[in-house]
């Protein structure tokens, strides 16, 4: 059973700061060999662990396998009574849940396996503190994390586990640095360091290498920083980790490029350009096309530095937001195919119906001929008429009851479509939380926040679809009140000082008006949150969504501080979103910036549904 020793990986996925990409593939040798030994198991207790490791292995490449392992181990280890069994599997969901972004379930689940680590005798203790502090770490909740971290080194320190005492520092040094007390970030990384050098530990030595590195250059001292980049490299390359080699090199060319040799930086960075595409890593490979852009830009060669911006622009936008917009599209293709073939079966009933009408009517027909002309047969008549007309209704009737179940049968693929999309862009939410943490620049971090409210507006929708909810349309009211205060929980302000007034008619829309409209209310929400009221300023934020004549209006306006010249929506990515929409929409937008700013939607290309074709 390795599930202790993955627990204790977990830990260098937040030290890291990489994003894992993960594609659909098949079961891989270790999951088939999984597998086989789970069929072979003799031992209650050994199947449990095969659960496990199988959700394990599971654990990026398909969440709802994972799910299903770990619920299964769950209720087995519940069977047995096995209360160390019943703590990983309760571990192991609660990783789950953090992953689908699932928090408050996460932390509530991790709270019922301490007590049972405790139980028998603290094993694997250590990690369920360093997972927790994890999640607030990727919370931002730093000082909540520096106390799960702690009781995480106390555990490791008694044990005298040098190796999972390294790993602590580590962690906790990034809480500290995020926290901008940086002589105690340091001290963490400089102990953490010198106990891996000590243990000959490559992977710490390379993690506490980068972390040193990353300190010393953004306190531009640059010879320590390069001290400590060149020890990662070396240590990369012995151990085999391209990806952390790319990062190191992607930093030694950093501070070539600010010290001003260009040349020797072109040298690093396209180095780190090969080791990362290599890895795949995109979050690296961003910021080298950065780089190298700018020392084009610098060296007089304007288009190779158009093409890095180019190249830069293409996988911070594209593989963030349009990919996801893409993912979006094909599942309403696919929901609009399945609405298509339910019309079909109408159109196919109608047809039915209609042809057994024209088989009553010439029986009728014949009926007259019959009784005119053959009097005598009157009665074999009748009978004849009656088996024919008993045989069509149950013709009908069994035709009607299979087109029923195939109805039926549609309805629970639509909600499952709409569950996975959900599910998948919940998935993408929680890996842009996570690439999140990984980076510095503030501009940056800001545009992944937004890219993961654009999802969240998105996945809303459909966990509306698949909910209890009909299939056809989306109640405006709902929605709009559901995101605008999931946009107030992600900015966190206080609302003692913001007040959210909400002035929403119980619409119904189709999917193809929800869609651009929730996309473009989330942007003009999230503006006027980072905007309108600076720290401590109070005011009003208004939300106004009705249908007045033949036009949907949207207005979101608010009392802040107005435009300015950091608030520019006319060039950003929210205001080329909203404005992509507009034609599809019909829209026309005003933006006013008297007593605060305020824009205004006038839409005249909507479908709305009515309760009464709702319900039909």
């Amino acid at each position: 059973m390795k599930m202790k020793s993955v627990f204790n990986l977990i830990l260098f996925l937040l030290v890291l700061f990489y994003p894992k990409v993960g594609y659909a593939q098949s079961d891989s040798e270790l999951i088939l060999d999984l597998k086989q030994k789970l069929a072979q198991a003799e031992k209650d207790q050994e199947m449990v662990g095969l659960l496990n490791d199988l959700a394990w292995e599971y654990y990026y490449q398909d969440f709802d396998s994972a799910l299903h392992y770990t619920d299964w181990a769950l209720t087995k280890s519940i069977e047995l009574e096995d209360t160390y069994w019943k703590s990983v599997s309760l571990e192991m969901k609660a990783i789950l849940m953090e992953l689908s972004g699932r928090y408050e379930e996460a932390i509530s689940l991790y709270l019922q396996v301490i007590p049972l680590r405790q139980e028998v005798g603290g094993e694997g203790l250590e990690n369920t503190f360093n997972n927790m502090a994890a999640l607030f770490q990727n919370q931002q909740n730093y000082e909540l994390s520096l106390v799960y971290f702690r009781k995480s080194l106390e555990i490791e320190q008694s044990r005298q586990n040098r190796a999972g005492i390294a790993a602590c520092l580590i962690n906790m040094g990034i809480s500290y640095k995020n926290m901008n007390q940086l002589d105690t970030a340091e001290g963490l990384f400089r102990e953490a360091n010198k106990i891996a050098e000590a243990i000959q530990d490559s992977l710490l030595i390379v993690h506490s290498s980068l972390s040193l590195g990353d300190f010393f250059w953004k306190n531009t001292q640059g010879d320590s920083a390069r001290f400590y980049y060149e020890k990662a490299r070396k240590s990369g390359l012995a151990s085999k980790d391209y990806n952390s080699v790319g990062v190191a090199l992607q930093g030694l060319g950093t501070l070539e490029q600010e010290e001003g040799r260009l040349g020797p930086a072109m040298d690093y960075l396209n180095q780190a350009e090969d080791y990362l595409d290599r890895v795949k890593s995109f979050h690296g490979l961003s910021n080298v096309y950065f780089r190298k852009a700018q020392i084009f830009k610098d060296s007089g060669k304007p288009e190779q530095a158009s093409q890095y911006f180019e190249k830069y622009i293409n996988l911070n936008d594209s593989l963030r937001t349009m990919e996801i917009l893409r993912l979006t599209a094909d599942m309403e293709q696919k929901y609009e195919s399945e609405r298509k073939e339910r019309q079909i079966t109408e159109l196919e009933l109608q047809a039915a119906e209609r042809e057994l009408q024209v088989r009553a009517n010439r029986a009728r027909l014949s009926m007259l001929v019959v009784v005119t002309l053959l009097l005598l047969f009157l009665g074999g008549f009748f009978a004849y008429r009656y088996r024919t007309q008993r045989k069509n209704a149950l013709i009908l009737a069994e035709k009607n009851k299979a087109i029923q179940v195939a109805l039926q049968d549609k309805e629970v693929l639509l909600r499952e479509i709409h569950h996975r999309v959900k599910n998948n862009l919940q998935v993408v939410s929680s890996l842009l939380s996570i690439q999140g943490r990984e980076i510095e620049d503030a501009k940056a971090l800001e545009a992944v926040k937004e890219s993961q409210n654009r999802v969240k507006s998105m996945a809303l929708i459909h966990q509306y679809l698949y909910g209890e909810h009909d299939l056809k349309s989306i109640n405006m009211k709902e929605y709009v009140t559901q995101l605008s205060q999931n946009l107030f929980d992600t900015y966190r302000l206080d609302r003692d000082l913001v007040e959210l007034i909400l002035n929403v008619e119980p619409i119904h829309l189709d999917v193809d008006t929800a869609v651009p409209v929730g996309i473009i209310l989330n942007e003009l929400i999230t503006n006027s949150l980072k905007y309108a009221f600076p720290e401590g300023k109070s005011g009003q934020l208004e939300v106004i969504f009705m249908e007045k004549g033949r036009q949907l209006e949207l207005q979101v306006k608010d009392d802040g501080i107005g435009n300015n010249a950091s608030q520019n929506t006319g060039t950003n990515f929210g205001m080329k979103l909203i404005q992509a929409f507009q034609q599809k929409l019909g829209a026309e937008i005003i933006i006013e910036n008297k007593n605060g700013y305020s824009v205004t939607c006038a839409i005249g290309k909507y479908r709305r549904i009515w309760l009464e074709n709702i319900a039909s």
